[in-house]
């Protein structure tokens, strides 16, 4: 019945992508609430995800590959309204876990079908707008993965200053296949879940964010976000970059602050922050850094943050109490190709699951075709001190077809 109903899903969407590329405009604003819905725009993804893992552990080695469609439609603005919404469709290519008991799709991919995007948008003075629904919050705040469920005004009316201010009810899983649920996991990812957040938390989390780039060469990233009954944390990012005309070189540092404020019961407050001077001269980008992660019983990542802070994200043991990590990456562009190598080394307090330190290899290709073709693939080699059977090393690959 699930395959059945995904297949239909499927083929609405085709015909409304049909219906509705007859009518594309490029027009700004509509005349009337009939234009902004026929004359809308019209995105889609069509691609496919394939992940293999060579753990030490025995009989754990395996691979999977899904496909996917995601199909997007946004309205042209009438009298500052926008309507948008995306739809989300996956299926199973292959599977080593075949034995009707796992299925790796339920813990690292998505539902079958979901919709990750469904939004009104309000566009008030000249550059600032409201949004209420699921939305991209991707370029906007500090939360985890790519989408919310809430609502959020964007103020932009002063040159070199952004003001963004919101609520969320729910953020959606997202992994690499780029497919976003917001009912996986028993609806794990709503704010007052208690098996994520613990008991009491709250139904909703606050967040400010603040960008300021109006002084030459500096920007800063202030933020707050506050869920009650579970954490608050209020942190800021710091971007410093400067240019030489010759060679053409540029160069600078961030840095990074953030302080967790938790309310969960047998967690304590956190004080972390990290530092990353870098150098990019053509065809060659260059960084190195250092970040410090509080100790004892801190509340390090909350669940909303985890994947924010380091450039390398596969390691399970990231932000782990009293933990010091050394990171770097080398990253390289000729044309529509380009290859990075970034490495990440942990030490902690010692564990029986974790041993006492850490180590993580990432080397990534990827390449553009023409007619918006792009293939992403990725190495990683993750390495664990003074513990048996958990070390492994993983290939993801990733290809898209963007219209």
């Amino acid at each position: 019945m699930g395959r059945l109903t995904g297949r239909v899903i499927c083929a609405v969407m085709l015909i409304i992508f049909c219906q509705m590329m007859m009518n594309v405009s490029f027009a700004q604003e509509a005349e009337t609430i009939g234009n902004a819905f026929r004359e809308g725009k019209i995105s889609g993804t069509i691609g496919s995800y394939y992940e293999y893992v060579n753990r030490d552990a025995d009989d754990s080695d395996g691979g999977w590959a899904t496909a996917y469609f995601t199909l997007k439609y946004e309205t042209l603005s009438w009298k500052g309204l926008k309507f948008g919404a995306r739809g989300f469709v996956r299926g199973e290519l292959y599977s080593d876990d075949d034995d009707g008991v796992t299925d790796p799709f339920d813990v690292d991919v998505e539902s079958k079908y979901t919709l990750p995007e469904l939004y009104l948008s309000y566009g008030f003075a000249e550059r600032s707008n409201v949004t209420a629904g699921r939305w991209n919050h991707l370029k906007i705040t500090h939360i985890d993965d790519n989408q919310s469920e809430g609502g959020y005004v964007q103020f932009k009316e002063i040159e070199g200053l952004e003001l963004t201010a919101g609520v969320v009810k729910r953020f959606a899983e997202i992994d690499y296949d780029d497919g976003e649920d917001f009912g996986r996991n028993n609806d794990a990812q709503d704010l007052d879940s208690e098996s994520t957040y613990g008991p009491g938390s709250n139904a909703y989390l606050y967040f400010f964010e603040g960008k300021y780039n109006g002084i030459n060469m500096l920007v800063l990233n202030p933020y707050f976000i506050h869920h009650d009954d579970y954490a608050s944390v209020y942190g800021i990012d710091t971007k410093i970059e400067a240019e030489m005309e010759d060679p053409e070189l540029t160069y600078g540092g961030k840095a990074s602050y953030y302080h967790v404020d938790a309310d969960i019961s047998g967690s304590g407050d956190a004080n972390n922050y990290m530092l990353e001077p870098f150098v990019k001269l053509k065809p060659l980008y260059l960084s190195v850094g250092y970040a410090r992660f509080d100790d004892g019983n801190a509340l390090n990542k909350p669940a909303w943050l985890r994947d924010y802070f380091l450039p390398v994200d596969q390691l399970i043991t990231y932000g782990i109490a009293d933990s010091n990590v050394i990171f770097g990456k080398l990253k390289l562009t000729f044309g529509d190709f380009w290859t990075h190598f970034a490495f990440s080394d942990s030490d902690y307090a010692t564990t029986v699951v974790r041993g006492d330190g850490s180590q993580e290899y990432e080397l990534q290709f990827g390449y553009k075709f023409p007619k918006n073709i792009d293939l992403n693939v990725r190495l990683f080699d993750v390495q664990f001190d003074n513990v048996d059977d958990r070390d492994y090393q993983k290939i993801e690959s990733h290809l898209r077809f963007k219209f």
